[in-house]
């Protein structure tokens, strides 16, 4: 139904994980590579401690545990860490190659003045979104079957009472929520809300669940999935002027396209603001281009904590309901059209394109 979304979350993951390497090589521990960020924050890494039961952990809380030596850097390589990992070189070429046809294909049915039907028009986009996804996700390992251990001697209760204040609130994943408690995600900010039974329900957390909200930012990667998120936004007006069984069904298709690209914007543009909102990006540049006007150069920590508190504050929240709602009967409308549309389909969608005509020949 909505593919760039599983794109938003990869590319969250890709952005996390280029974080952890930059704060690992920070730390003077240059070895740490992205494969490494992936397979952490999918709960890779498991924690031993005395007393307590294991517990996934991810980059952040490794990065603070190998930083107060309670355990050792990790010792894996990254040809290591890809070796658990069960993705088919092979298979992901041929994935690519039958994509790469299909496009062929549909380039050549318009070149060749042919009718593209709104099902391959809508295949394109997705095509286009799992090329761009795979790209995203090419250094994570895929259906990893067996943890890697993680041993420590200190006891748990040893590294929070180390900790101070932060750790004093009562964890909701695992003991070490006070260095990074997987937020924001489904099972923690949602869920609870929702009265949706709350699962798994063992804690500390078996595993991790996978259901973490992608925290973007405003770098390189935001504005490369937005402009991806145009583009399959962008494919679906191809059809614009296609032929539909009836002229209602035509206006509703271009409704939709407006629909879908006019709510991607926004969601967009409030999640860029709040984001920076956050990390005070806009305070800083405010502070730039007003010095005279400046009276706090950085956000205090008890503020930061505030503004972390609210990640998604009251009025993001009355602006993506409506944006969202509007935004899933496009997409369902769109969905349901592309098989409605076959009842009454032109002549020339069923001929094929004729490649010698590409051919230079006598």
């Amino acid at each position: 139904m909505a593919p760039e979304f599983v794109l938003g979350f990869a590319t969250g993951q890709k952005v996390e994980a280029l974080r952890s390497v930059q704060a690992f090589r920070d730390a003077g521990y240059p070895n740490w590579t992205k494969r490494h960020a992936f397979y952490a924050n999918m709960g890779g890494f498991v924690l031993k401690s005395p007393h307590w039961c294991p517990f996934p952990v991810n980059a952040k809380q490794i990065l603070y545990l190998v930083q107060h030596e309670y355990i050792d850097y990790p010792a894996m390589t990254e040809e290591q860490v890809w070796d658990k990992s069960k993705a088919d070189g092979f298979q992901k070429t041929l994935t690519c190659l039958q994509s790469g046809w299909f496009i062929v294909q549909t380039v050549g049915r318009a070149i060749d003045h042919l009718p593209v039907t709104t099902l391959e028009l809508t295949t394109l986009s997705f095509v286009f979104c799992n090329l761009a996804m795979y790209f995203q996700w090419a250094n994570k390992p895929l259906d990893v079957q067996s943890s890697s251990i993680i041993e420590t001697r200190s006891t748990i209760r040893e590294i929070l009472i180390n900790a101070g204040h932060k750790a004093n609130k009562i964890y909701q994943q695992t003991p070490l929520d006070f260095i990074d408690d997987q937020s924001p995600s489904w099972l923690t900010e949602v869920q609870p809300h929702l009265r949706f039974r709350r699962g798994p329900q063992e804690r500390p957390l078996p595993r991790f669940t996978n259901d973490r909200f992608p925290v973007i930012g405003a770098g390189p990667e935001a504005i490369i999935f937005f402009v991806i998120d145009m583009i399959y936004c962008a494919i679906h007006f191809i059809g614009w002027n296609f032929d539909f069984p009836t002229p209602i069904e035509k206006k509703l298709w271009r409704a939709s396209c407006l629909a879908m690209t006019g709510c991607a914007i926004i969601l967009w543009l409030c999640e860029t603001y709040q984001d920076g909102h956050r990390v005070g990006r806009w305070r800083r540049w405010h502070n730039k281009l007003f010095p005279e006007s400046h009276r706090v150069a950085t956000m205090s920590s008890m503020e930061r904590a505030e503004r972390a508190a609210v990640f998604i504050p009251v009025w993001e929240v009355a602006v993506m309901i409506p944006v969202t709602a509007i935004y899933t009967l496009a997409r369902t409308y769109i969905f349901v059209e592309i098989f409605l549309s076959q009842r009454s389909l032109p002549a020339g969608a069923f001929d094929t394109v004729q490649w010698t005509d590409f051919i230079p020949h006598y």
